[in-house]
């Protein structure tokens, strides 16, 4: 019985974990840094649309 517990207890603490980690990726690729080309574009295309927009 009490190996049961302890066994039931190590795959929920393994689960926990791996969740947290799973969490902490997607956290991660959210709030990483954009790449210089993309904020390139996207400048240059809010330029455009600022200029289209002063006409």
């Amino acid at each position: 019985m009490t190996t049961q517990i302890s066994t039931k207890l190590a795959a929920l603490a393994v689960a926990l974990v791996m969740n947290s980690m799973i969490i902490g990726g997607v956290a991660f690729l959210f709030n990483s840094q954009m790449h210089p080309h993309t904020m390139l574009v996207s400048v240059t295309h809010g330029a455009q649309e600022t200029s289209h927009s002063a006409v």
